[in-house]
């Protein structure tokens, strides 16, 4: 069988035509996954699309069957999704369809075309453009640490090097000042102090 003619048969065929052609070539689908591949080119889900329309439910229902087995199957998924659409016409469908089974089969279609649109959600995490609110908080946390931390150890905490966040560098600027200060304190004369006793 040609794959080529199959084609142009679902492509081509009028009214009664098509629509008695769909259960066959359902099954031929679910059969052969080459030729269900095969099939997946552009005039086939153009088709599809245009007769998701139809004004029999059995059609559209057998549409939407044809196109989860080709979408099961296929290995470029994610591409036909993004290309075609299928994902906004399948969640109308399950949204808006008069009929109950269509509606009901849009909605078992749905998350097997969902996963495929998340690559490209991704792409703004790695552009840091959905960077999560707890980094951007956690710089007001650490410097209301450090206050809170000088407040409760006196004015001379962040001269020791107490502080949270203080960098290693800073602390041994901190102690040598410390250290010089203890120098200072040896200058003092302490003879006045046991004047005054």
């Amino acid at each position: 069988m040609s794959l080529e003619a199959l084609l142009k048969c679902f492509v081509s065929a009028k009214a009664n035509s098509f629509e008695n052609l769909l259960d066959p070539l359902l099954k031929i689908c679910r059969i052969s996954t080459p030729i269900t591949i095969g099939l997946a080119k552009s005039q086939f889900f153009k088709r599809i699309i245009d007769r998701l329309s139809h004004s029999r439910a059995v059609v559209r229902l057998n549409l939407l069957r044809i196109l989860r087995t080709v979408c099961d199957v296929h290995p470029n998924r994610a591409i036909l999704v993004e290309r075609y659409g299928l994902h906004e016409i399948v969640m109308k469908l399950s949204e808006d369809d008069g009929a109950v089974l269509v509606r009901e089969l849009a909605r078992e279609i749905l998350p097997a075309l969902a996963p495929a649109l998340k690559p490209a959600g991704n792409k703004s995490l790695l552009k840091g453009h959905d960077t999560p609110k707890s980094s951007l908080i956690a710089p007001k946390k650490a410097r209301r640490a450090a206050s809170e931390t000088s407040a409760i150890m006196g004015p001379n905490s962040s001269a020791l090097g107490l502080s949270m966040g203080a960098p290693p560098a800073s602390r041994k600027g901190a102690e040598r000042s410390h250290s010089s200060s203890r120098h200072r304190l040896g200058d003092i004369s302490w003879q006045s102090q046991g004047g005054q006793r």
